[in-house]
């Protein structure tokens, strides 16, 4: 009897298909490890699969200020200045009050060696308020050469040894009160300034005045204000003058009226207070 001999390559490719078979059954009894990927169909295959739920954080609150910036406290507001208007000088024209009484012949001050002479006597020994100002004479009288001008309220006299000019207003005893208003200015007009200013036109019997006496006036308000305009030309002339411990008494053109003169502050002086002119 004849025996027939295999071939293996045939015997190979006709196991084939059994053995892909086994191998496929035998995965399919195998669960599947979480990591293996995940397959669309599966959904449809496998019970109880589901899809991955993503929890997702809650959304921040917003930033309430840049990052990495510092507080910064704000500075607090400073509060406006105080506004303080400051009012314009006005005239020093002397405490209103009653007008100077005479009294009959009041005795001497016993720390005075004895009165003024005329022609002041008869003011300091009957007007107390000129003897209170002006206290003891000191030295006897003494002539003072330079000029006067006298105006609506008031005069003018220049002092011919310094330049000065004393300037003597009347506006305040002419409203009532009992002391008036005095200042002593440098005469600065030089020659070949202008002596007046034909802008300021003087009403109709009135007079600019000029050279020294009109510089004061045009740039000094408020003595152009205490005076007014003048009512005579200036005019030379000598004035008496009595020296007193708390000042000294003048005359005016031809010895009258007489000015009681007491300065407020220290030699060269530059205002005082006095009593009108008095006969």
């Amino acid at each position: 009897m004849r025996h027939r001999s295999t071939n293996p390559l045939k015997l190979t490719l006709a196991l084939l298909p059994a053995t892909l078979a086994v191998m496929l059954l035998i995965a399919a009894c195998q669960p599947r490890t979480v990591d293996e990927d995940f397959v669309v169909a599966d959904l449809f295959v496998t019970q109880g699969k589901a899809l991955a739920t993503i929890e997702l954080s809650p959304t921040p609150p917003p930033a309430t200020g840049l990052p990495n910036q510092p507080n910064v406290t704000p500075n607090p507001t400073l509060p406006l200045p105080t506004v303080v208007v400051l009012q314009q000088p006005t005239l020093p024209i002397g405490t209103p009050g009653a007008a100077p009484t005479r009294s009959a012949a009041p005795p001497t001050p016993l720390s005075c060696a004895g009165p003024p002479p005329m022609p002041f006597t008869p003011i300091w020994q009957n007007i107390e308020q000129a003897r209170a100002l002006m206290g003891c004479p000191v030295g006897d009288p003494q002539e003072v050469r330079g000029a006067f001008q006298f105006f609506e309220h008031g005069a003018m006299f220049w002092r011919e040894s310094d330049h000065s000019i004393f300037v003597i207003s009347e506006l305040g005893i002419r409203q009532g009160q009992e002391t008036d208003s005095w200042w002593r200015v440098d005469d600065t007009f030089q020659e070949g300034e202008p002596e007046s200013d034909p802008a300021l036109v003087p009403p109709d019997g009135l007079i600019q005045p000029i050279r020294g006496f009109g510089k004061v006036w045009r740039n000094n308000a408020f003595i152009r204000e205490a005076l007014g305009w003048a009512t005579t030309p200036e005019a030379q002339a000598t004035s008496l003058w009595q020296m007193f411990d708390g000042g000294w008494m003048m005359t005016g053109p031809n010895g009258s009226p007489i000015y009681v003169m007491a300065p407020l502050d220290d030699p060269p002086y530059s205002s005082g207070i006095h009593l009108g002119p008095l006969p």
